[in-house]
């Protein structure tokens, strides 16, 4: 995959984790692969939020049949993690390829 790869995901679930904490559980493209600690740009699927590009790492694993980010939302600021918690299951996230050099080296 190249670093402009772009997929769009659907939401499965959103589940709270605190009062502004959420779990997004989404699709997984076919044959997308990451390993723990890494990340990918991420942006919301609605005209204006596109090009609003963030980096989130995995909370899932690369094993599970869907990809999950657990996301904090600053609702005083009007960003893209202010916007995150406005969307709901069957809404649209545009993510990229994977990138990062954190890796889970056992204990």
């Amino acid at each position: 995959m190249s670093n402009n790869t772009e997929h769009i995901v659907k939401i499965l679930s959103i589940h709270d984790v605190t009062h502004n904490v959420r779990s997004y559980r989404f699709t997984k493209p076919p044959g997308y692969r990451f390993e723990p600690g890494q990340a990918t740009e991420v942006s919301i699927n609605k005209e204006g939020w596109k090009e609003e590009k963030r980096p989130f790492t995995f909370t899932g694993l690369n094993d599970w049949p869907y990809l999950e980010f657990t996301i904090k939302s600053y609702h005083d600021h009007k960003g893209v993690t202010n916007k995150l918690s406005s969307l709901k299951a069957g809404d649209e996230l545009i993510i990229r390829d994977v990138w990062g050099a954190i890796a889970y080296k056992g204990e």
